[in-house]
This record gives C-alpha cells, sequence and structure tokens, in this order.
C-alpha cells in the first residue's frame, strides 16, 4: 500500500539521524488549547463535554501534542520526535476534519544548525522517497515585525498589525484601512475625544455592542495618547503591500532587503538575523516575505517545500521559541519542527 510505503520509509530516514517515533493521547483538555494558544486553534477544536462537565478536544496539530509531551515527560535538553498520526481540525469549507501529518520536531535548542538539520532532513528526505525534484521558500517573520516597529505609526497599530499577520484576509482589511488613513485624520480624532468625555459620565460597568463602558474607554485613553499629525497611512500601507511581495533568490535576498530599506527609507536591522546565514543542500531555494502566515504560534524562520514542476505543498513548519512555555513550561524552551503534507504526498 502507498501510504504505508511512505510512511515508514520516512519515519525510518528520520529514526537512522537519531529521532524517536512516538505517539500521542489523541485527547486533550481544551483548556489547555483556549487559554494558551492563538486564534486559529480556538476557532478550529472539535470539542466534547465529559459526563463531569469537564470539555475535551480531539489533537488538533501533532506538533502542540509533542510540545505538551515534552513539557510533561522529557522537561529539559535536547529531544527529537517524529510521529505519524491524524490531526483533527473543525473546518469551514470542502476540506476534511481529519489530517495526515507526518513531522519531526527538535525541543530544546536555538542552535543554528538545527534549523538546518530539519530543512535538509525533510527536504532530502522528500526527494529519496518520492523522487521529485523540489524548491524550498525560506522566511523569518521577525523581519516583518521589525518593519513594523521602523514605520511611523501608534503603537496600537503596531500591535494590531502584527496580532493579525497570521489572517491574511483580514490583515488586507487593516491595510487598506490604514491606507484610508480613516483611523488616523485628525477630525477623526477629535470625533473620538468627544465620544469619550461623554461616555465617562456613564456607568462604566453599562454595555454599548456588548461591550463594557470601561473597555471603551480604555481603548479611547490610548488613542488620545498617540499623536495622529504627520503619519502617511497610504505610504505606510504601500510599503507593507511592497514587502509582502519581495521574492527572490535565496541567495540575493538580502541584497534585496537592503534596496527595498534604502528606496523606503526604513531600518530592517538585517544583521540580527541568522536565516541568511543557512547553507541549503537544495539550490533552488526561495525567499519570500509572504510565506508562513498558517501557523501562528511560528516566531522567525519559517519555511515550506513543494513539488518543483507543479508547485504543490510536500511540508512546512518553523521556529516556534515560544510555544513551550505558552503550553506551561516555566521557562523559555526553543525549538523548531517542520510537518509533511502527507494527504499531497499521496497524490504524487
Amino acid at each position: 500500500m502507498k501510504s504505508k510505503k511512505y510512511s515508514e520509509a520516512l519515519l525510518n530516514l528520520f529514526k537512522k539521524k537519531g529521532f524517536k517515533v512516538k505517539e500521542f493521547e489523541n485527547i486533550i483538555e481544551s483548556k489547555i488549547i483556549i487559554e494558551r494558544s492563538g486564534e486559529i486553534f480556538k476557532k478550529s477544536l472539535l470539542s466534547f463535554e465529559d459526563d463531569n462537565g469537564k470539555n475535551f478536544s480531539l489533537r488538533p496539530d501533532l506538533t502542540i501534542s509533542a510540545c505538551l509531551d515534552y513539557v510533561k515527560n522529557v522537561k529539559k535538553g535536547i529531544y527529537k520526535y517524529a510521529y505519524f498520526d491524524q490531526a483533527y481540525r473543525r473546518t469551514f469549507g470542502k476540506q476534511s476534519l481529519v489530517r495526515n501529518q507526518l513531522g519531526c520536531e527538535i525541543i530544546g535548542s536555538s542552535n543554528l544548525q538545527l534549523n538546518l538539520e530539519i530543512i535538509n532532513l525533510i527536504d532530502q528526505s522528500l526527494k529519496k522517497i518520492t523522487k521529485n525534484k523540489t524548491t524550498i521558500k525560506i522566511n523569518d517573520i521577525n523581519i516583518f515585525y521589525t518593519l513594523v516597529d521602523s514605520l511611523k505609526l501608534p503603537s496600537r497599530w503596531r500591535l494590531r498589525l502584527k496580532r493579525h499577520f497570521w489572517r491574511p484576509d483580514y490583515f488586507n482589511e487593516l491595510v487598506s484601512r490604514l491606507a484610508s488613513n480613516s483611523d488616523l485624520q485628525k477630525n477623526v480624532f477629535e470625533l473620538d475625544k468627544k465620544s469619550y468625555f461623554k461616555m465617562k459620565k456613564r456607568k462604566k460597568k453599562e454595555k454599548i455592542a456588548g461591550r463594557k463602558i470601561d473597555e471603551i474607554l480604555n481603548r479611547f485613553e490610548k488613542k488620545i495618547k498617540e499623536p495622529r499629525s504627520k503619519i502617511n497611512g497610504i505610504r505606510v500601507a504601500k510599503i507593507i503591500r511592497d514587502f509582502l511581495k519581495i521574492k527572490c533568490s535565496f541567495k540575493n535576498a538580502k541584497n534585496e532587503l537592503k534596496k527595498f530599506e534604502i528606496k523606503n527609507k526604513v531600518n530592517l536591522n538585517l544583521k540580527q538575523f541568522d536565516v541568511f546565514d543557512l547553507k541549503l543542500k537544495n539550490n533552488d531555494t526561495i525567499f519570500s516575505t509572504n510565506i508562513g502566515r498558517n501557523t501562528e504560534y511560528y516566531t522567525g524562520l519559517v519555511f515550506e517545500i513543494y513539488k518543483k514542476s507543479k508547485n504543490l505543498n510536500l511540508a512546512s513548519g518553523g521556529r516556534y521559541d515560544n510555544l513551550m512555555q505558552t503550553l506551561g513550561a516555566k521557562t523559555k524552551i526553543a525549538a523548531i519542527g517542520g510537518a509533511i503534507n502527507y494527504d499531497n504526498i499521496l497524490k504524487l
């Protein structure tokens, strides 16, 4: 059977590199995800209550399962996970609720060499098993965050753009709103200020459109404290859109970003990013500022691997240095991993 042949072969290649094949619990207490993970997972959980009213969910993602296993059973040091199993997510279209997920994770180190090990291992394994040529796309999410911090914007707008970077449709709406200047113009600010003083006379626990008065007042206070003058929303929106269009060969990435800096008079502080030091075995590697936006726990390096001839996504992954602490670790624990899009592998 093709499915079994591929999964066993890939896992064997991972085991030869020191990865330990693990099986994880199928059910997770819902509050672990609801209280500690991002919007995407909260909305996609398949949940149920037991007889005592306690809420549980089917695991939505095996990277999260590996992290929970590390927090509970490993706790410290470097651990290399490999797995093949199913994850379950609520979908809002024709996609299946069940996803076959085959992947590997290295938890416990921020060493650049481990970034290289994960990407090369997945890429070389895919090529060996499927006999297909591949293309790798690379990005570092923190370059976008650095760009946003360098733009002349109110702090709440910077926070908003970072927070919703993972929701491309809504993010594009925000950038369009920014381009309209509707939220930055002085006359709009003065109207907000008048409304603020009117609301201060009302009871704080009173609600308007489902929101408490004191919550609305807090937001107004942030607006009042931040200056609006000399902010060019049209220019800022264009810079953001142009940045997210950058796509070039990986070896030329640093030069292209430097040109972008000069043209737009921004500072990306490129010296701080070690992504450009990666020595990948695959020469067909692209740098793209618009990848890695489908999983909101990534914190830096992200990658995607495609079948070269059909542009079919075969794998994706990245670094998630904050997720361990979010899921209950007492200290910050660095980690990187990647998952093979197994259902697409079977289409080859």
